[in-house]
């Protein structure tokens, strides 16, 4: 009796775990997305009043850089000046003097990766064989994200350095979708409470 309902209770295990989604294949690229924002605690956010942003993005790609303004980057640009005055900040030009600038970048990074292959290097048969080299095999990854950052001018002089006092990563997959720039901006601000002035 006792192996009859061992038997019973295996078959209804293995049928109720093989009807499971698997919960990291199913994910749509909005769910992917993971936001990382992180803030100098000593600013005082709400001395700032008023925020310039940069007039193109930062392109960063395995330690070369540049700068870019495709569609994409307009609309990331666009929608962090949206989000911004949400907060209560008034964008004026660079040339005005902001109290805060923003920076966006665009970051992929590729890197080789070295494997060893898991099946025995010992070659022969009945008679004998030998171990030969042991196999390796490479392959690339490349992970891509964007960076936003905010920079403090008001507090700053000629000879230092700007002070970062927030910065946002956005990280996952579809990032290059424009369908979802907006939603991946609004949430960075969104978890992002300390900034609002108004």
């Amino acid at each position: 009796m006792l192996k009859k309902a061992s038997i019973l209770l295996f078959s209804a295990t293995i049928w109720l775990t093989s009807c499971t989604k698997d919960p990291i294949n199913d994910l749509s690229d909005l769910d992917s997305q993971v936001f990382v924002t992180n803030h100098d605690k000593s600013a005082d956010f709400k001395t700032f009043k008023t925020f310039s942003i940069s007039d193109s993005v930062t392109v960063v790609q395995d330690n070369r850089s540049g700068t870019a303004l495709t569609s994409l980057d307009k609309d990331l640009l666009s929608q962090i000046i949206i989000n911004m005055q949400k907060l209560g900040y008034t964008y004026v030009a660079a040339s005005a003097k902001p109290d805060v600038g923003l920076t966006a970048a665009r970051i992929t990074n590729t890197y080789l990766n070295v494997a060893s292959s898991p099946y025995s290097s010992y070659w022969g048969g009945y008679y004998g064989g030998f171990y030969g080299y042991p196999s390796y095999y490479t392959y690339e990854t490349s992970e891509s994200y964007w960076a936003i950052s905010m920079l403090d001018l008001k507090n700053s002089s000629t000879t230092e350095r700007l002070n970062v006092i927030w910065d946002a990563q956005i990280r996952g997959g579809g990032l290059a979708n424009p369908d979802y720039v907006d939603e991946m901006v609004d949430s960075v601000f969104g978890q992002s409470t300390y900034l609002k002035i108004n």
